[in-house]
């Protein structure tokens, strides 16, 4: 008989609420049909669609700005070249009228040209 009465007091204690426990089960007060699902989820996806597409066209930006970039370093880099070449003729010039060869040649007396 005592294990019966243990038993009952132990469901019965089971059943009740316990000290410290909450006994109010909060529920949403906003109910939300399935056609303010779909408007939701079509808002998300269209939002979604505008962050890529401001991300895709920042993109192709940087894609201009980068090609403006390489035009003006290949003109530079043909300047330099350009640069290069007329300081060697200017200092193979200079070397050659400082030469000792330059400075023995004396001015000719006689010139004629070749007429065809």
């Amino acid at each position: 008989m005592s294990y019966t009465r243990t038993a009952q007091f132990n469901s019965r204690r089971q059943s009740n609420w316990g000290r410290n426990q909450n006994t109010v089960a909060f529920a949403s007060a906003i109910k939300l049909g399935p056609v303010t699902h779909t408007v939701l989820v079509a808002l998300m996806i269209t939002v979604l669609g505008l962050i890529y597409l401001t991300q895709a066209t920042r993109a192709s930006g940087y894609d201009y700005a980068a090609s403006d970039v390489e035009s003006k370093i290949s003109a530079l880099s043909e300047q330099k070249k350009d640069l290069e070449v007329e300081n060697a003729r200017l200092t193979a010039l200079q070397s050659i009228q400082n030469s000792s060869v330059a400075k023995n040649m004396t001015t000719p007396t006689d010139v004629q040209h070749v007429s065809e």
